[in-house]
This record gives structure tokens, sequence and C-alpha cells, in this order.
């Protein structure tokens, strides 16, 4: 693993030279304009999503200086809401949008779930990355000879060959996949399942201490609160984030690639199960004939404050993860909706699910060519990918939606980055797009069930 990794090391500093020529050549070949000489990246980037992040919970924390890793990249970067797909869709749908720049109806993630079978009976699907039909911005990196490294990011498994390394969403999972097979394993190269294993943390692994740190243990239920279905629910996504971060650290400390990508759930897990607890508006009032009403007053009592909690665990990971970078480094945060929490209050509790999303979530950029104190106005998931590729020197696509949020850009990084065009980077081929089973999709199945996703 170690030598895998090490092949890369010295390979960077010398590509950005010949991303130049490379990008000169393609734009000969498909006849595009050709603007100003183009430069590589300025230094090594690192995106980080947050699923589900939102304003209306980071302004209030950025302003009590209680984020302080965030607000440090906001305030030597610049910002802004980033607009997500529209009709509301899945988070993998969403995210897959920003790895292609390309539409669902493109890029192949976004069908149905849910479906009938011949005889009338619900039937349940998932994504899986065969079904991915447009090429990620970290495969066009590789292409030309930038390396990278992924972790997490949704609908990543199987994982697929990539110019450097790529873990997939199922990390947490590790040990369900052992003897599966190299097609079917957790990482690209599957011998880095080895390397990691010691950095993956299973729900079992969180300890009582870690989760009292979400509950209010001075409140009438304290850690009573967390039933049974709620202590899971909180599990999981710590068990997720601990996970991803923790891998990302371990390898991210051995070799900082050109291009570095690392995805949390955690936040979007919490705000769909715990947001009625800390919005009373959310929530019925309370009603002497209906004890239902009384229990969630305790429980907002020792509740109230988790998902603000869970939002400062967040930027302590984003504090630990950006020590890893140099100075140099391009920072790209972002989300791939807002929250707005449950609106209705039935029988059977809140609604929840994609109803759930709001349609603006959060962009932080910071590096050497963002324009410090800037402010992103009208982005949206499809400028992602356009807005990471000129960084890098290379060119944006026609069949991309987007377009590079250039306005972002200081005036001395523009001279030197200004857009360029290619036709398209193509489609990806596969032989099936069925999608693969795997040894977690029952649990899969209910972690969605428990967000609302499915019934």
């Amino acid at each position: 693993m170690t030598q895998h990794l090490v092949q890369y090391r010295f390979r960077t500093a010398a590509t950005y030279v010949a991303v130049l020529l490379i990008v000169a050549i393609v734009l000969v070949i498909t006849g595009c304009e050709s603007g100003p000489s183009v430069e590589g990246p300025p230094g090594p980037i690192l995106v980080i999503g947050i699923d589900g992040a939102d304003w209306s919970v980071l302004g209030p924390l950025l302003e009590a200086g209680e984020l302080p890793n965030l607000a440090r990249l906001i305030a030597e970067g610049a910002s802004g809401k980033l607009r997500s797909l529209e009709p509301r869709r899945m988070s993998p749908v969403i995210w897959t949008t920003i790895a292609t720049g390309r539409s669902p109806e493109d890029h192949g993630i976004g069908g149905p779930l849910v479906g009938k079978d011949q005889q009338g009976r619900t039937t349940y699907s998932h994504y899986s990355s065969n079904m991915w039909r447009s090429p990620a911005f970290w495969d066009i990196f590789g292409r030309n000879e930038l390396d990278v490294g992924v972790v997490a990011w949704l609908v990543s498994w199987p994982p697929w060959e990539v110019n450097g390394f790529m873990v997939s969403q199922h990390l947490q999972y590790l040990s369900d996949f052992h003897g599966v097979g190299e097609e079917k394993g957790v990482t690209w190269p599957q011998e880095l399942e080895e390397g990691i294993a010691p950095f993956v943390r299973g729900k079992s692994a969180i300890a009582y201490e870690e989760l009292s740190r979400f509950v209010d243990e001075e409140s009438e239920l304290s850690m009573g609160a967390l039933q049974e279905h709620y202590d899971t629910a909180l599990r999981t996504a710590l068990s997720g984030d601990e996970s991803a971060m923790g891998v990302a650290g371990f390898l991210f400390a051995k070799h900082v690639p050109a291009l570095s990508c690392v995805y949390v759930r955690g936040v979007d897990e919490v705000s769909h199960r715990f947001w009625i607890y800390e919005h009373e508006e959310t929530r019925p009032p309370y009603d002497p004939a209906r004890p239902a009403t009384a229990l969630l007053e305790k429980q907002a009592e020792a509740l109230g404050g988790l998902v603000r909690e869970y939002y400062r665990y967040t930027d302590e990971h984003v504090g630990r993860l950006l020590k890893l970078f140099p100075d140099e480094t391009t920072v790209l945060v972002c989300s791939d909706h807002g929250f707005r929490g449950p609106g209705i209050w039935g029988e059977q509790g809140p609604w929840m699910g994609v109803d759930q999303h709001g349609l603006d979530g959060v962009l932080i950029m910071r590096g050497p060519g963002i324009e410090r104190g800037a402010s992103i106005e009208g982005a949206t998931v499809y400028d992602i990918a356009p807005t990471l590729l000129t960084v890098a020197g290379l060119p944006v696509a026609d069949d991309m939606p987007g377009h590079a949020l250039t306005d972002a850009f200081t005036d001395e990084f523009s001279a030197t980055h200004s857009v360029t065009r290619i036709t398209t980077y193509g489609e990806v081929v596969r032989d099936d797009t069925a999608p693969i089973e795997s040894p977690v999709d029952d649990e899969v199945r209910e972690r969605l069930r428990s967000l609302g996703y499915i019934q």
C-alpha cells in the first residue's frame, strides 16, 4: 500500500507543467477556441462535502465564535449559498451531479428507489457506482496525470480505478466486505483496506461518552432521551463520520494528492432525526389529552442542542483535516442542500425525507486564487465541477450546464486561469448498469427508512 501511495507522491509537481501541454492539445483536437495561456493548480485542492449543512444553523454558530475552522475559511475566502436541484432530490443524486457537473438524466444516478414488480409488490432498489454514465471531476484530473484521493463520496461503491486511491461510502462497514473479492471491495486499490482498518469505527465502537456530548445530561430524561432508535441514529452518524475523517486523516497525512475529496453525512442524518427537538415550531404544541406531546417536550430539553453540537463536532474534524494540507491549498466546502425540518405532524410523527431538504446549501472557498471576503451569488450544484476544473487549469465541457465561479477569483488568478472549453469529456460505458448487490444492502435500506426516504 505504501509503495502505491508513494508512486504518486513525486508525480504531482511535474504534472502541473504537463497539464499546460495536454490542455493545448485537447483544444486543438476539439477545435475549441484557445484563450490566454492557462496555468495548472497553484497548489493542492481539497474538497470537503458536508451533507445537509445549512446557513440557518451555521450563521448563529459562526457569530457566536463556535465554528472557528469554518469561520477562518470564510474570513480568508469567499462564501455564499449553493442552490440544489429542483425539484428536490435525494442526496446520492445531488452529490453525483456535483461530482460530474452533469444532470441526473445524463449522469445516470436519479432513478426511483422504490417500484413495483409484475405482481404489484413493492420493490426496493439502490444506487451503485456502475450506474454512473458520466466521469467525475476526479476522473478528469486523473486523465490529466493529476493524482487524486477520494474518501466516502456517495455512490462510490464499488470503488473504481483512479489515478491515486478511492475509499467508498461503505467504509464504515469494512468488516462486512471481507472476502467479497477485489471487484466488490471497499477501496481501490484493494490492498488499501488493511491499512485503513484501524481507523474504521463501527456503531458498537462509539463510546457512551461520545454520545453524551450531544445530550443535556442535566435535563429530566438525560441520556434516557436517546431511546434505542435515536441511539442507533446517532451512533450511525458518528460511525460514518469518524470513519471517513479518520481514514482521510491517515491517508492524507502520508501524502497530499493534487486533488483530495472527503464526504461526511452526519449533519444531514442528525438533522433528519433531531431537528424537531431543536425547533419548537416544527413539533405539535403541548396537549394534555395527548401524552406524546408531553414526552416530546421532555425529549426536547435533552436533545434540543444536538444538531448544533453536531455542527461543532464537524467543525473540529474540518480543523484537524486542514492541518494536514499546506497553506497554498485551495479548499472548497459545500453541502448538497440545506435543511428546513418537518412541518407537518401526523399520527406517526413528523414527515421526513426529501421534503425536509432546503434548496439552498452552503458554499465556502479559500485559496491563493480566491478573493478574500468575496460573496458568491447565484451558485448551483452544477458549478462545482467547472470551478474545480478551472482552478486546475483544465477545460470546462460544453455539456456541463454550470459555469466556473470566476467572480470568486482574484484578478491575478483570473489572468492565468481563464475558462477554456472542450466539447465533452465523454461518457462512461458499462457492460451492465443494474444495481450491484452489497453485503450491507439491508442495513442501508433501514438507514434510508429511518430518514424517511422509503417506507
